[in-house]
């Protein structure tokens, strides 16, 4: 049993009810780089960093205590499309966590001495993902695919943008999109409903201004079939490829994660059992969706040694070409059903995996997250469902990436030239 209610200022309120004695908090806001400029790439989630902090009443040692001091954890996350603050505590200190969270969200005070050490801490975090080849790979090729859009950019932005920041250009970032229409307060575990009510009016609503404007809507996107590459001194090559995909909304999602299943999903798909299992290229080799409200991707990738990757590439090309020529099996599908229903119900078994389920659909979708919805649109998928998929998936071009270093074929990634009929189709334009 869920509830769910808009207040007079926009925000949002979804909470859903679970037998335990532990509750999950989240404040989720609509803001990450897919809102952001090139000058601003970045803030979303320096603000994220900055509004733990201090405020007004607590200073960061004393946000950290007060958590701490009733055994809940703190914590936030920024995607590209989304930042989210959340707390986990008994259900007895609920309203202690919504304290603190809605002190953080209304009252950052961003002191002038803390901004700059977080500027050296976020510095840091940028030189870390840089040392991480896998991750500037998934960099690179989502700057491929969304080439000069804002969902190209990074989630942390660039570390010339967070050392030019000043106090007011990001407390003027945070108030523009800080706003209760783009935000959505997410409750899941044990709790009362008329409690929650009066909780989320007394530390959210009552301090909301009245305001009923809507944010912009995220911008439309192109998709682009560019190369990028990166060469760094590692000793894997790191490859990816990605496709233009499918929205939030679109119905095509559950069929498309079954296909990503199926091709690189798991240890008896496809791609891991020909280039690992068969040939032994590669320790990780995957595929997989990522969704947005006005568009999608489907990625590739493989860690491998460099002189490898024109091998590995074929073997791509091979099991791409015929998975569209001839189709996935009967028994591929079931196989693919099951994870996909089996892990959505583990999923659910966690109060705060369900409220970021919530959090999320409320927030993208204006929707209601539904579990049993959810499974009953995988079980309605059909091997040409599938099928459809893969073929307007694979006949577009694809944008490529490569992180390792510089050798003959380092291109190989791009070079791939999938035999698949154009479909009339389009999207993401």
């Amino acid at each position: 049993m869920d509830f769910y209610k808009q207040y007079q200022s926009g925000l949002r309120l979804v909470a859903v009810h679970m037998d335990c004695y532990t509750v999950s908090l989240g404040v989720f806001v609509d803001v990450g780089c897919v809102r952001e400029d090139k000058a601003h790439n970045g803030y979303s989630h320096f603000i994220e960093h900055l509004v733990f902090k201090g405020t007004d009443k607590r200073t960061c040692l004393q946000i950290s205590e007060e958590i701490d001091d009733m055994g809940a954890n703190i914590n936030a996350y920024t995607s590209k499309d989304s930042t989210c603050f959340y707390t986990k505590s008994v259900a007895e200190d609920l309203e202690k966590c919504m304290d603190v969270l809605s002190d953080m969200y209304f009252n950052a005070s961003v002191p002038q001495e803390e901004l700059e050490r977080e500027k050296g801490v976020v510095t840091e975090e940028i030189k870390m993902c840089e040392d991480t080849p896998d991750d500037v790979s998934q960099d690179l090729v989502s700057a491929a695919l969304f080439y000069g859009q804002p969902l190209g950019q990074t989630i942390l932005g660039s570390i010339d943008n967070i050392r030019r920041s000043d106090r007011q250009s990001i407390l003027n970032f945070k108030r523009a999109h800080y706003v209760p229409t783009a935000t959505v307060v997410a409750v899941c575990g044990k709790f009362d409903d008329d409690a929650l009510d009066k909780l989320v009016q007394r530390y959210f609503e009552n301090h909301c201004e009245k305001s009923l404007s809507v944010p912009d809507a995220e911008p439309q996107v192109k998709y682009h079939a560019r190369f990028l590459h990166k060469f760094k001194q590692t000793e894997q090559a790191h490859l990816q490829l990605a496709w233009g995909g499918f929205s939030l909304k679109d119905g095509e999602r559950f069929a498309n994660n079954m296909l990503a299943s199926v091709l690189g999903g798991g240890l008896s798909s496809r791609l891991n059992q020909v280039i690992r299992e068969q040939h032994g290229l590669a320790y990780s080799v995957y595929a997989y969706p990522s969704y947005y409200v006005n568009c999608g991707t489907f990625e590739i990738y493989m860690g491998l040694s460099p002189e490898n990757s024109d091998k590995a590439c074929r073997l791509v090309k091979e099991q791409i070409d015929r998975l569209v020529c001839d189709g996935i099996t009967p028994r591929e599908l079931e196989r693919a059903r099951m994870q996909a229903v089996n892990a959505l119900y583990m999923n659910v078994e966690s109060n705060m995996t369900l409220m970021r389920l919530y959090g999320r659909s409320m927030l993208k979708l204006n929707e209601r997250f539904d579990v049993e919805k959810e499974v009953s649109k995988y079980r309605l998928i059909t091997v040409s469902d599938v099928n459809n998929v893969a073929r307007h998936i694979f006949a577009q071009p694809h944008a490529s990436a490569y992180v390792g270093p510089k050798v003959d074929g380092y291109n190989a990634v791009s070079q791939i030239k999938f035999d698949v009929e154009k479909t009339d189709r389009t999207r993401g334009v």
